[in-house]
């Protein structure tokens, strides 16, 4: 589904991160991980064509430049704040992409809507607007959204981010239903330490001191024989031991 060679990412063509080569099988759980300003959501940005590749080649669901595509999205994005419209409601926003990108009537649009919804349990709550529900169902509901056209690819920028450990649970669980019951390859931008376990996808982790990746491996892997000190600072929170 994803295939990056010595990819460098950045803004007006500074890199952030050079070096970058890994692949996204399909079906795969796939996590970015790294410490705060280190490049993870520019990574994900990058994949999905907001910003330009500063070197390096990538090809994503089939396209290289994927900006430049004008056909039906081959992938889904739940951005880390949600992204939802406040004005229109959890089936209006889900209902968008399927009324830009397909010819289908209003009935089975709404149909469809209602049915994503339900996939990520909020069943009953289609008339809500954002204002009006907590921010686990927001969350919820911008992976419906990034599921109305059944993508087989799906990228989520900290899903689990400001959730209660219940919520951010269940949301795990959902995300890994996704991959298991309906084989959606999932990249999730993350530095939540539970689900990364709990998800237990292979792991690639972005160093900002180093400018590129300094692991790829499960997060067992990471945590038991890591390879860079900054590695073992993160899986066991140990604040000083990157930086002695």
């Amino acid at each position: 589904m994803i295939r990056a060679r010595d990819l460098a990412i950045g803004y007006g063509g500074q890199p952030l991160q050079t070096g970058l080569d890994f692949d996204v099988a399909p079906g795969e759980l796939f996590m970015i991980l790294g410490g705060s300003g280190c490049g993870k959501s520019t990574l994900l940005r990058t994949l999905v064509g907001l910003l330009p590749p500063v070197a390096g080649a990538m090809e994503v669901a089939g396209l290289t430049s994927p900006a430049s595509h004008r056909e039906r999205p081959r992938f889904g994005v739940m951005f880390q704040l949600g992204a939802l419209f406040g004005s229109m409601t959890l089936e209006q926003n889900v209902s968008l992409p399927l009324e830009a990108w397909t010819d289908l009537d209003p009935a089975t649009v709404r149909e469809v809507a209602l049915s994503k919804l339900a996939l990520v349990g909020l069943e009953g709550a289609g008339d809500k607007l954002p204002s009006e529900i907590s921010g686990g169902m927001n969350k919820r509901a911008s992976i419906a959204r990034a599921l109305a056209l059944d993508p087989p690819l799906l990228f989520l920028d900290e899903p689990s981010a400001g959730l209660d450990p219940i919520s951010a649970a269940s949301l795990d669980d959902l995300i890994l239903s996704l991959r298991d019951d309906h084989g959606t390859s999932v990249v999730i931008v993350t530095h939540e330490l539970a689900s990364i376990f709990r998800l237990g996808g292979r792991c690639l982790m972005l160093d900002r001191e180093a400018g590129t990746s300094i692991a790829l491996g499960t997060p067992e892997e990471l945590r038991d024989h890591p390879p860079h000190p900054t590695v073992r600072s993160f899986f066991r929170r140990e604040a000083e031991a990157a930086n002695p």
